[in-house]
């Protein structure tokens, strides 16, 4: 599973590199001075797609290490078929779950409360990673690059990357973004990652 999820990741952060490299070859990015919003829009789609890679790790984690985890953090997670938010249900509503494990419903209820789950901030991150019985003490190190990364694929995916203010003739109405803050994002998520795998 490991393997998997490792792979996965460096799948996912060439995909990052590729659109910042087609950002560098474009001609509308050569020379010096603020490039196009249009241009720079190449880099905010590589903000997105490295936030998601980052999800996509948590989430490939807690699929793994969820089903197994204890009674309190398993009380968290709804039954699957029975809606978004943990219950308490009757012994009639496991008759559809006949000839399935216990086993298999963790797995089940643990993969259909994840295709819901978001982490939108280092606090989420935390909270998920104590879920699995890791100590975000351990791999906090990078916890300020992926805020920073997280508030800007917010800014970006929710408000277009448009600033709420815009004064003085200096200033433009969509952020600016560069290369190098994605890459040093990218390395970020790599070294969390690395961090969190030795965990594990």
């Amino acid at each position: 599973m490991l393997d998997r999820i490792q792979d996965n990741l460096r799948h996912n952060l060439d995909r990052v590199e590729s659109l910042v490299s087609t950002y560098e070859s474009h001609p509308d990015a050569q020379g010096a001075g603020r490039k196009s919003v249009t241009v720079l829009d190449i880099l905010r789609a590589a903000v997105v797609l490295l936030h998601a890679s980052l999800e996509d790790v948590l989430r490939s984690v807690a699929r793994w290490r969820l089903p197994a985890a204890p009674a309190p953090v398993l009380n968290e997670i709804p039954l699957v078929g029975h809606g978004p938010n943990p219950k308490k249900f009757l012994l009639g509503d496991l008759a559809a779950y006949r000839g399935r494990t216990v086993d298999d419903l963790f797995e089940e209820s643990v993969r259909a409360h994840l295709e819901h789950s978001n982490y939108n901030n280092t606090g989420e991150v935390s909270a998920l990673l104590t879920s699995v019985g890791i100590d975000p003490a351990s791999v906090c190190a990078t916890f300020p690059e992926l805020q920073a990364l997280m508030e800007r694929r917010h800014q970006i995916v929710h408000r277009a990357d448009r600033q709420e203010t815009v004064s003085g003739s200096g200033d433009h109405e969509v952020r600016g973004i560069n290369k190098q803050t994605v890459r040093e994002w990218a390395a970020a998520v790599n070294r969390f990652a690395s961090e969190l795998f030795a965990q594990l």
